[in-house]
């Protein structure tokens, strides 16, 4: 390995606290399915509701533990070798039914790069407004290949700047601000779309989507203090 080289990767600190999070949901759901055998007695329609709680949990410890195989796996490099530096990338692609992530794995001449873009992603999901960066390159035979994305409030990022900058360099070429756009791609993961049809918004309307997209993470931060307190009047 050279000196020059680097790689990125979701750190430590991300991984062990998704895992935490995997494990504590899996507990508690094992906790509910167990727990009419604990009390006994426990009426039909009370088991069902149980039960039915039980299988939410535990499905959505399910997603968590696939967003931390994503974690896991997801890397991004500059590496020099006899041919010059290349891109090597193992990122998100999509998902199957079941919301396994699918990975691709790409290496590519930083020679063959024609441009290195970047862009806010505006999306809606359940009716609620949110906003995003995606990263991307362009090789020099018009082929775009989606690096990742990092969704706005998220902890567990990657430095699109410093990552966007190394790449462009390594590349000799300047990063692309492709402006803020209205998409419909999912970036599950932080898959980033390697499809970028859509038309940049105008300054107003970038600007209204920004207030939006934060009423939203006040709407989920809200939400989370609620449920602190609620706990703690409980308990």
């Amino acid at each position: 390995m050279h000196a020059e080289d680097r790689t990125w990767t979701y750190g430590p600190a991300a991984r062990i606290v998704v895992g935490f999070l995997v494990v504590v949901i899996f507990g508690v759901a094992g906790l509910l399915f167990v727990l009419p055998v604990i009390l006994g007695g426990v009426d039909r329609g009370g088991l069902t509701i149980i039960d039915v709680t039980g299988i939410v949990i535990a499905g959505f410890g399910v997603f968590m533990a696939f967003g931390l195989s994503a974690f896991a796996r997801t890397r991004i490099s500059l590496v020099t070798g006899l041919g010059g530096v290349s891109l090597e990338a193992t990122v998100p692609v999509g998902h199957n039914g079941f919301l396994m992530p699918r990975f691709r794995t790409t290496r590519l001449p930083a020679r063959e790069i024609g441009s290195v873009e970047r862009r806010v992603e505006v999306f809606r999901t359940f009716g609620l407004t949110s906003m995003r960066e995606s990263l991307s390159v362009v090789t020099d035979g018009g082929e775009r290949i989606g690096l990742f994305s990092n969704a706005n409030g998220s902890l567990n990022r990657l430095p699109l700047a410093e990552i966007a900058a190394a790449i462009a360099a390594a590349a000799g070429v300047a990063v692309t601000d492709d402006g803020t756009v209205l998409t419909k791609a999912r970036g599950l993961y932080g898959e980033a779309s390697s499809t970028w049809n859509e038309r940049p918004l105008d300054a107003p309307s970038a600007s209204k989507a920004r207030r939006a997209a934060t009423r939203t993470l006040q709407i989920l931060v809200g939400l989370m203090m609620l449920g602190f307190v609620l706990r703690a009047c409980t308990s």
